[in-house]
């Protein structure tokens, strides 16, 4: 059974991020916890003239610099019950999101963030209210109730997660993505694009949650590059907003094997999440195939690959040659190695990361065995 969770609020186009004091105020929250990645940026400092212009005071807290760690959100935690904050806000990427989701959730249960993501320490109290205001069109974090962190002593990823953890409600406004760097957009791009490919073939998947994996793609894979190449094509970088979240709701049904392989590695050689699904997106894709060639026809349908007196396994072959030239055309990474020298990749190391900090291995439908594990690596270096 696969259970969705939704956001209550959601606002799409320009002029979004003008709405949510609005909402903040009719929640009667009067003092906010505003997570930030960079305090400087014009669409925080918009933000918070916003707040200011309402009344609703605010404090900063700009310390995720990176993917969260359990210190980063402890340290959250201590200064939002300092302050007596009564809402949260997020404004940034994936790692903020999560980043505030944890501390919602925290300061209102107790406790520190590795009680939570090692322990399974129940949750019994709602979270703050959060709301979401993503700046990169890739995590989907605005519609997850999940949180990956690092664990600053094992050194993994792991996910802490609860119904109550997503945001009450989300704002998507082009605005926030037009100024950034063409890489970033690549990788948070391509990290929506797996997510929207790897939650249509999850086991857990059903007709609801296909429908926004594919729905997902369509907008994805026609507005990736638009995007990457112009700054200024506003359309473009709301529809690549507008697929981030709609791939975000469909993996409430779990991810594949670029997730599964891809967050240990990315926390052992220090690699984005983004380009390590680049990475491993076309192998997850492939070695998928035989277990789930229904569902990875569909997003050939999708794609058009399926042209008449192609086989199915043509077809999709020819969808993962066209996902390889969409990462391409965004100049997407494809090997390991482009990160780390060759004598320094541990396959075991992987092996032993993937078993002993993912929990989702039973949502791929290949059994994710060491062998299939050493398999996609070796493709990829």
């Amino acid at each position: 059974m696969l259970e969705m969770v939704f956001n209550r609020s959601l606002f799409i186009g320009e002029g979004a991020l003008e709405k949510f004091p609005q909402v903040l105020a009719s929640h009667q929250k009067k003092k906010v916890f505003l997570v930030v990645f960079d305090q400087s940026a014009a669409f925080v400092k918009k933000a918070i003239q916003l707040l200011e212009a309402d009344s609703i005071g605010t404090v900063l807290y700009d310390q995720v610099k990176s993917e969260p760690d359990i210190e980063v959100i402890d340290q959250g935690v201590e200064l939002i019950l300092q302050h007596r904050c009564d809402a949260v806000v997020a404004i940034g990427g994936g790692s903020v999101m999560d980043a505030a989701k944890s501390i919602a959730l925290i300061a209102t249960n107790g406790g520190s963030a590795e009680d939570y993501q090692m322990h399974g320490r129940a949750v019994t109290t709602d979270p703050l209210f959060l709301a979401a205001v993503p700046t990169t069109a890739g995590t989907g974090a605005e519609a997850t109730k999940v949180s990956v962190i690092l664990n600053n002593k094992t050194g993994w990823k792991k996910s802490m997660y609860h119904n109550s953890m997503i945001a009450g409600a989300v704002f998507l406004d082009p605005a926030a993505t037009m100024g950034l760097p063409p890489r970033f957009i690549a990788s948070t791009g391509i990290d929506a694009l797996t997510h929207a490919i790897e939650s249509c073939f999850s086991l857990f998947a059903n007709e609801v949650s296909r429908m926004y994996s594919l729905k997902a793609l369509r907008l994805i894979v026609d507005n990736l590059h638009k995007a990457y190449s112009d700054s200024t094509d506003t359309k473009a970088h709301e529809n690549m907003l507008l697929g981030s979240y709609l791939a975000g709701c469909a993996i409430s049904a779990g991810t594949g094997l670029a997730h599964i392989i891809g967050q240990p590695v990315g926390a052992l050689y220090h690699i984005s999440h983004g380009e390590i699904c680049s990475i491993l997106l076309p192998g997850s894709m492939r070695a998928n195939t035989p277990f789930a060639k229904p569902y990875l026809l569909d997003i050939a349908k999708t794609l058009g690959t399926d042209e008449v007196g192609k086989s199915e396994d043509e077809a999709i072959e020819a969808a993962i040659v066209y996902i390889e030239k969409l990462i391409a055309s965004v100049n997407g990474p494809h090997k390991l190695t482009d990160y780390v020298s060759l004598d320094k990749i541990d396959i075991e190391a992987i092996v032993s990361g993937v078993q002993e900090s993912m929990g989702h291995v039973k949502n791929n439908p290949r059994p994710v065995e060491p062998l299939v594990i050493r398999q996609m690596i070796k493709e990829v270096l």
